[in-house]
């Protein structure tokens, strides 16, 4: 029997599917699939309770990160206060003031919902008197 002849009479089927196979190899493990299976029936309660730990710990960083946020600003404005009332204060003091404007305002822009316009006038009067200071050399 010729190349030719057994090309013609269906060896071509077998040669074009030996090309198919040798270019673009899958790989099938009926074990794994198995394996896989029989995890996901064994440890779906646990892979449940992971899922829900893992929204409930999402949920307690939302509101640690609301209430670190809401404390920055009790900073901010009693600092405020403060220097509406004459207070001098340090460098260091006035820079940990500016980094809490810094979180708080960082804060706001990425949590649209949160209550922040409290704080606008005061910031800008710390960030002022900031200014003030730096130029005359006057901190506490």
């Amino acid at each position: 029997m010729s190349i030719n002849e057994l090309v013609a009479g269906g060896g071509g089927a077998v040669l074009v599917l030996l090309t198919l196979i040798q270019i673009a190899p899958i790989e099938v493990n009926p074990w794994s699939a198995i394996a896989a299976a029989v995890g996901r029936a064994i440890n779906g309660e646990v892979i449940s309770k992971v899922d829900q730990l893992g929204n409930e710990l999402q949920s307690l960083r939302s509101i640690s990160d609301e209430r670190e946020a809401k404390a920055a600003r009790i900073r901010i404005l009693r600092f405020g206060d403060e220097i509406y009332q004459g207070t001098l204060h340090s460098k260091e003091h006035f820079d940990q003031t500016l980094d809490d404007i810094t979180e708080y305002e960082q804060y706001c822009d990425t949590h649209q919902e949160f209550k922040n316009d409290m704080t606008t006038i005061t910031v800008q009067t710390i960030k002022e008197t900031y200014q003030k200071c730096l130029e005359k050399h006057n901190f506490l």
